[in-house]
């Protein structure tokens, strides 16, 4: 505010008082608020689309678990090659899935 003041020449500035001021140097200097956006009714092809979203997101993750699955399994079979080809003895190791609940 001390700014304005100065550049003003205007002691102890309450701008309430200034309202021609504040027009005339301060308001064409600034920018216009950013209009709120207007929510809008959705239609058909917005509800199908978000089916579509949905079925996809859910996809998405069962694929998610099935590539864990297989990549457990594969981690699992690349341990019992490695021993194999080695003449360890291969062990089974136990899986990293939880129990199903009851």
């Amino acid at each position: 505010m001390t700014a304005v003041e100065r550049f003003l020449d205007i002691p102890h500035a309450t701008f309430r008082h200034y309202a021609d001021l504040i027009d005339a140097h301060f308001r064409p200097h600034t920018p216009a608020p950013a209009r709120p956006a207007v929510p809008r009714v959705p239609s058909g092809s917005d509800v199908c689309t978000e089916a579509n979203l949905s079925r996809l997101r859910k996809e998405n993750t069962d694929l998610r678990r099935t590539l864990a699955l297989y990549e457990e399994a594969i981690r699992q079979l690349t341990l019992e090659n490695d021993a194999l080809r080695s003449g360890a003895a291969v062990l089974p190791l136990p899986t990293r899935r939880t129990p199903a609940p009851s």
